[in-house]
């Protein structure tokens, strides 16, 4: 049984503009620097503490994980959506 046949197709194909990808990855890192500094200010003025940096060996190790999950998942989902809001602003529907 051929499983190819089970995939929707596209009514119509999609072009995105060349530019964006040259202009999506640059907005990508600098929201992600601007996120991750702007979630490092909320921790130090939630908790009156630097944020932990996971490289340190001071910092315990549960403490460096749960960091590093929180900061990781976070600047993904925002180069998500930076790429997606990008993707839809710069692409046309082809005839």
């Amino acid at each position: 049984m051929d499983d190819t046949q089970d995939l929707e197709t596209p009514h119509e194909e999609i072009e995105v503009n060349p530019m964006v990808h040259v202009v999506a990855p640059v907005v990508a890192i600098v929201g992600t620097m601007l996120i991750r500094k702007a979630i490092n200010g909320a921790y130090e003025k939630s908790t009156g503490r630097v944020a932990p940096l996971p490289r340190d060996p001071a910092v315990p190790l549960v403490r460096a994980v749960a960091w590093t999950v929180l900061i990781t998942t976070t600047a993904a989902v925002a180069e998500l959506v930076i790429y997606r809001a990008i993707n839809s602003i710069g692409q046309r529907r082809s005839e």
